[in-house]
């Protein structure tokens, strides 16, 4: 029975997660086939369709349309807060609100964000929570409740909003998983071990854990565990109560079952209840590469040390103090480290079951973590920063790296949020040259910062400047007479694998004009449109005379310049260019392998060009 209990809750548990209903109606019945397999009980399956239904209900349900109205904040997070009204859940941007405050919500807009690969995709997570539109209004009345109180007394004290809340500028494995209260009770449990029985422990913890739940609006950890202790009260196998505690944690919050704070410990759990406590370091691991891209060298002490850590924060935090965060190995870039990925998810569930962890499996995280200096692909990296240009150009192995532009914005760092970020996450320590195509704010503003914050080996702003690279990197037509500075920009051209590149920075028709009788024909694959798709450049003739492959698109989203121009876009359907835009898209990335050229979206669409 806990056997059958196992697989039918797991297979709900990985349902609920896939999301798309292609994804979830293929597992279903692959793993309908693996029940009539492992368990040949015609019932299990027949529940096991039961519980797909469920599943496919509980995540196409989705939450509510918003309207404007009163909110009440159910959610707070660094410079955020959650509301919700009637079962809609909101966005609003109020740093001093509090839990179960008021607001009046006067206007709603969709909650949209820049989508770079590798990084935090925030309106992604917030889609996954039900919360889909951002509201502007203004904070109506405080409130006088207990857990209002509880969280205005914490806001002093950032070590208390990081162990109480896991409200943190800087996440780590225990903030995010919501480990710290969760880390004490299981300490206290061990030690209390030694002189009360487990019923009366239990007995003491539980309504402990309750009573916290209650003041600290119910971390997911904690609420699991509770469900599994209050299970085990009533003499039922650890593995039935895993099982069960799992089951009615998606039913009352389907949508946190991809939430670290849920996996984690869930897993870690299960690999105590196995008895695969060597298994339970691989995992903890295998985790942080998947939710961080990076590697906490707290992990290499395995599950007692996390817990211990945990434990140790949230004592530390009632004397408002904190601990540092764990100092992590080099990321890693998700393509193509994604088959790496599957194969070490495939050696890490091989091992659970064989009880024994496969030296692949270490091999594949090795690959993964030093990914940079191993990866035989030539990357071309059309970052989203909004309104803005930023490339970054990776050769094989890591050899060398380049950097087109880095464009600055009025409201937010793009060097501290997005460029700097992108570069750790793809292993990117120093830069060997940082091409300014022109002085526009959208091009230069966040050169400075770049510069101060990463080591580089040169700053061309001109085109008689060689960029120091062992591949084709030229600028074309570095001494022409220009009428603007937008016409004035850099003509990054370079080759790689067979296929050339055309970056022209804004420069217009006028430039166009001279690049077409300046030279008989220029091999060009990939075009990133001048101006960002302005109809100034990228003009009909020009588009004819280059004839390539795929025009990239740099632009913000609904930005007040109208780009891209409808007319470019007309002209580029017309002659069947292929078209993308980080407007659209988020981040493109171009990786190449000797003849082989593909573009890859922050969408997730992949797509062979060549």
């Amino acid at each position: 029975m806990s056997i059958s209990l196992f697989f039918l809750v797991s297979g709900l548990w990985l349902t609920v997660l896939l999301k798309d209903p292609w994804l979830m109606a293929g597992f279903g019945g692959i793993w309908l086939v693996v029940l009539l397999v492992r368990i040949r009980r015609r019932l299990v399956a027949g529940i096991w369709i039961l519980f797909w239904v469920v599943a496919a209900f509980m995540t196409c349900g989705g939450s509510l349309e918003p309207v404007p109205g009163m909110y009440r904040v159910c959610e707070v997070r660094s410079n955020y807060v959650i509301a919700e009204s009637a079962g809609s859940r909101i966005l609003f941007q109020e740093e001093d609100a509090g839990i179960h405050d008021e607001i009046e919500i006067t206007e709603l807009e969709p909650l949209e964000g820049l989508k770079n690969i590798g990084l935090f995709d925030f309106t992604a997570y917030m889609q996954e929570n039900g919360v889909r539109y951002r509201g502007s209004g203004r904070l109506v009345r405080r409130s006088d409740s207990l857990q209002g109180q509880i969280m205005s007394w914490c806001r002093s004290s950032p070590a208390k909003l990081s162990a109480f809340y896991g409200i943190r500028e800087q996440e780590t494995i225990l903030d995010r998983a919501g480990l710290p209260v969760l880390g004490f009770l299981m300490v206290t449990e061990s030690l209390l071990r030694r002189r009360l029985s487990t019923e009366i422990i239990r007995r003491l913890l539980i309504p402990f854990a309750i009573v916290w739940g209650w003041l600290f609006l119910w971390p997911v950890a904690l609420m699991r565990w509770v469900l599994f202790r209050l299970f085990r009260l009533f003499d039922i196998d650890r593995l039935r109560a895993w099982s069960l505690s799992v089951l009615f944690f998606l039913v009352l919050m389907p949508e946190k079952a991809g939430s670290l704070s849920l996996v984690l410990p869930a897993l870690l759990q299960l690999c105590s209840i196995v008895r695969r406590p060597a298994f339970a370091r691989c995992l903890i691991v295998f985790l942080q590469v998947l939710y961080f891209r990076s590697v906490s060298l707290s992990a290499a002490g395995g599950y007692w040390l996390l817990k211990l850590l945990s434990a140790a924060s949230f004592v530390l935090a009632w004397f408002d103090l904190q601990l540092a965060p764990a100092w992590d190995l080099p990321g890693i870039q998700l393509y193509p480290a994604a088959v790496l990925m599957a194969a070490g998810a495939f050696f890490l569930i091989r091992g659970l079951l064989r009880q024994k962890m496969s030296p692949v499996f270490w091999l594949c995280l090795m690959l993964m973590v030093c990914r940079p200096q191993l990866d035989p692909f030539f990357h071309v990296y059309l970052l989203d920063v909004g309104q803005g240009d930023c490339t970054v150009i990776v050769e094989p192995f890591g050899r060398s790296a380049v950097m087109i532009d880095a464009a600055g914005n009025l409201y937010r760092d793009n060097a501290e949020t997005i460029i700097l970020p992108f570069l750790e996450s793809i292993g990117v320590k120093q830069l060997d040259a940082l091409i300014v195509s022109h002085e526009d704010f959208d091009h230069s503003g966040a050169v400075e910062e770049v510069c101060r914050r990463v080591q580089v080996r040169e700053v061309i702003r001109d085109g008689a400047q060689p960029v120091p690279v062992s591949y084709p990197f030229e600028h074309l037509l570095p001494a022409r007479e220009v009428a603007d500075e937008n016409e004035g920009s850099l003509l990054s051209y370079f080759s790689y694998d067979g296929f050339s590149y055309l970056w022209p920075g804004d420069a217009g028709t006028m430039t166009e004009t001279q690049l077409m009788e300046t030279f008989r024909q220029l091999p060009v694959t990939v075009l990133k449109a001048g101006h960002h798709g302005s109809d100034t450049a990228s003009s009909p003739a020009f588009l004819d005379w280059l004839d390539p492959d795929a025009v990239l698109i740099s632009a913000g989203r609904h930005n007040r310049y109208g780009h891209p121009s409808p007319s470019v876009i007309s002209s580029l359907q017309s002659r069947n260019i292929s078209r993308f835009s980080t407007a659209e898209n988020g981040m493109i990335h171009l990786f190449s392998w000797h003849g082989f050229l593909f573009l890859e979206t922050a969408g997730g669409q992949v797509t062979r060009l060549a």
